[in-house]
């Protein structure tokens, strides 16, 4: 078959992106053509992104409407502003296509065959309201955002998504049926390698972004003094104010480190020094590709107990892993530390569960998806 992938905006270096990558891998290895077709991509992003990918494709840059220079920087915005500049493009060329699949804005829109949904944006304001109290010209922007989505989707297309908690949300939020989970790789291969002696560290990796809640590391790396807290992400024009909060947050803090844009050797020797992944406190996470990966390497993942990264990773680990507030992730981190033989249990556990999120696991499932969807295309 004849495939076009669509990722709006290679503005960032984050879970989406790297999946859209696979996806395009996955349906090459298995005998399709594909075509990556893109609204805009950054440089320095793509250079990160595909820093020593055996195959690279080069997307094809459809360009952005002419307003989305009055937002250069409202990312969320701009890519649902750019959405039917996409889909008229997209609609010409239907016809060369079996199948076109969007893998970025996280709505389910009408001229595609299927969309990946990481999280959907229709909820995005509530999600927000719920953790953060939000200022004026925020709730506006975010407002815009709902108000965007909800013209734009589509109940009627087929959604692949990451966890089997973002697939009911998906059904409540955008009302679809045809929902399948098709969790994101890991490259267990690379990382079930990886051992040697932990120490009482805690890791966390994530891009840096408020969304993200990074700043809530620092509030448990204060209560559990006797641990040493690595926070480790990739950085963006949107990040400089979430980083002025981790600054305030970590202000005397001599267990807490921040690392930013560090190359992929230091993530893993760092997985091969800790023995805890810490995933930011009071967020729950759609899936948590860094909670795969870290299971995958042998970290205990201690997460917030809600969201994919919960009921698909942590919970299958052990039930006793998941949080509800900064002080509760900071007992969980110190009970564990001081038990060796269970932390030591625990992270054979993980290794094992984290062989299910293999690429090959990958491509099976996302063969399966493939198939039904060209059977009723």
């Amino acid at each position: 078959m004849r495939v076009a992938l669509v990722h709006a905006m290679f503005d960032l270096v984050g879970g989406a992106e790297n999946l859209t990558l696979n996806i395009y891998r996955a349906l090459r290895e298995l005998g399709h053509e594909v075509d990556l077709y893109a609204a805009h991509v950054d440089e320095r992003a793509w250079k990160i992104l595909t820093d020593g990918a055996a195959e690279a494709p080069r997307p094809i840059i459809i360009g952005e409407p002419v307003v989305n220079r009055l937002v250069p920087i409202a990312l969320t915005l701009r890519t649902l502003l750019a959405m039917p500049y996409l889909g008229k493009r997209l609609e010409r060329l239907k016809p060369d296509y079996d199948l076109i699949i969007d893998t970025y804005a996280n709505v389910p829109v009408p001229w595609t065959d299927a969309s990946y949904v990481h999280s959907p944006v229709r909820g995005l304001l509530g999600f927000l309201s719920r953790h953060r109290r939000l200022q004026l010209h925020e709730r506006l922007y975010y407002g815009l955002v709902e108000w965007m989505a909800k013209r734009l989707a589509d109940s009627t297309r087929p959604v692949m998504t990451n966890s089997s908690w973002m697939a009911e949300y998906v059904r409540r939020t955008y009302g679809s049926q045809r929902v399948y989970v098709v969790h994101p790789p890991v490259n267990v291969e690379e990382l079930s390698s990886i051992g040697g002696d932990r120490g009482r560290i805690v890791l966390t990796v994530s891009r840096i972004a408020l969304e993200k809640m990074v700043a809530e590391i620092p509030k448990v790396a204060r209560l559990v003094p006797e641990a040493e807290f690595y926070l480790v992400g990739s950085t963006s024009d949107y990040s400089e104010r979430t980083l002025k909060v981790i600054e305030s947050e970590a202000e005397g803090l001599s267990n807490f480190h921040l690392e930013t844009n560090v190359p992929r050797r230091r993530i893993l020797e760092l997985m091969s020094q800790a023995s805890i992944y810490l995933n930011p406190p009071l967020r729950a996470e759609p899936f948590g590709i860094a909670i795969a990966e870290a299971a995958a390497a042998g970290l205990v993942p201690v997460v917030y107990r809600d969201g994919g990264g919960w009921t698909d990773i942590a919970s299958r680990v052990d039930q006793g892993l998941g949080y509800t507030s900064v002080e509760e992730a900071a007992h969980i981190i110190r009970s564990l530390l001081d038990d060796s033989v269970r932390l030591k249990e625990l992270s054979l556990k993980a290794r094992e569960l984290a062989k299910g999120f293999s690429y090959e696991k990958f491509k099976e499932r996302l063969n399966e998806v493939i198939r039904e969807l060209a059977r009723v295309a």
